[in-house]
């Protein structure tokens, strides 16, 4: 068994660095078609990325900085755990996630993983669903401006937040090694008397108080903090954009994804396959099949998975936790397949 994890290793050893090093030559002689790619990438980062996620990333710092992410978490106690079998503290995440987008949800599970606010089962559970798409970036980018209609956007939007949350309700039965209910939980789920709607409450600003008092949460420090760590992230998700940008292009230029192929479902082929590299060229592609069933559902599975780009940001984030990748990339293969099936299900109610 040993030998045989040994000679894995070494062959995946030896196959990274080929790779690379065909990547690099197919860059030296294709010289005009990579810099275009690139050029697109940095467009595609400036004028969508940038200003939409942004300002969500350094409005969710500064709250998480300020004690906010503790407050919702006692008062999303009562519905986190009968719905998810999770902490409050994970609603702050699913909602970080679904307004923010990619990859907000997964810096803050791994945040507030780091942080010991979640136990290593309930973080790689949470990471299954609150790693999600933004509606600015589903209803603006991909409904309203690549498939030219804002119901499109809207019916993707709503496929996309429906898959999340069933798999959410699906990963809630995974078993927890220990119970780790804390007393604050327990008392928000059984209130008794005339305070059971106030007790959640009051345990919300006890946490609030608890967190101020053992943090720095002067606002100059908090706001220049929040800017900081989001331009870090911000100019981080633009390197992966653009160099998936690149590498779609050097598989164009293979003809493992050919722009001459037509008909539907070669577009369909066409815009899986990007879209599995990267989401918003992959919507791009889907779009040209027009307003069908088909290419609608491909587009919902395409931004439900999120495509190798998103993961390569979600990883970089991870690699300090104790939280996997193969199961966080299953639950989004099973987010894409939940997707598709969502939105043929809702097509006729949207369009």
């Amino acid at each position: 068994m040993r030998v045989t994890r040994g000679k894995k290793k070494l062959c995946l050893s030896l196959i990274i660095p080929t790779l690379i090093g065909l990547f690099n030559v197919f860059l030296v002689l294709y010289p005009k078609e990579v810099i275009y790619a690139a050029c697109e990438g940095v467009g595609l980062w400036y004028s969508q990325v940038l200003p939409s996620l942004l300002p969500f990333m350094i409005g969710i710092n500064i709250l998480n900085g300020l004690g906010f992410a503790c407050f919702l978490g006692a008062l999303f106690s009562p519905l986190m755990r009968p719905l998810f079998n999770l902490p409050g503290a994970g609603g702050f995440v699913l909602l970080s996630g679904m307004t923010s987008g990619y990859p907000m949800g997964a810096k803050m599970n791994a945040q507030l993983r780091a942080e010991g606010r979640f136990t290593k089962n309930e973080a790689q559970r949470l990471m299954g669903f609150c790693n999600n798409a933004g509606p600015l970036f589903i209803i603006g980018v991909a409904g309203t401006g690549l498939f030219g209609n804002v119901n499109a956007g809207y019916c993707l939007w709503a496929s996309h937040i429906l898959a999340a949350i069933t798999v959410g309700l699906i990963l809630r039965k995974t078993p927890e090694q220990k119970n780790t209910l804390t007393d604050s939980a327990l008392q928000a789920l059984r209130p008794r008397g005339p305070n059971r709607l106030v007790t959640p409450l009051r345990r919300a600003f006890i946490d609030y108080r608890h967190f101020r008092a053992n943090n720095n949460c002067d606002f100059g420090y908090v706001l220049s903090e929040s800017v900081k760590n989001a331009m870090d992230s911000i100019t981080l998700i633009g390197g992966f954009i653009i160099l998936f940008c690149v590498v779609i292009r050097v598989f164009f230029i293979l003809g493992i994804i050919s722009a001459s192929r037509s008909g539907a479902s070669e577009t369909l082929i066409n815009g899986l396959l990007a879209g599995g590299l990267e989401v918003t060229n992959g919507v791009k592609i889907l779009s040209a099949g027009g307003m069908s069933r088909a290419p609608l559902a491909a587009a919902a599975a395409v931004i439900s998975f999120g495509g190798f780009s998103i993961h390569a940001q979600t990883m970089y984030f991870l690699r300090k936790t104790d939280i996997k990748t193969g199961p966080y990339l299953a639950a989004k293969a099973l987010n894409a397949a939940l997707a598709a099936g969502y939105c043929l299900f809702l097509y006729p109610l949207f369009l």
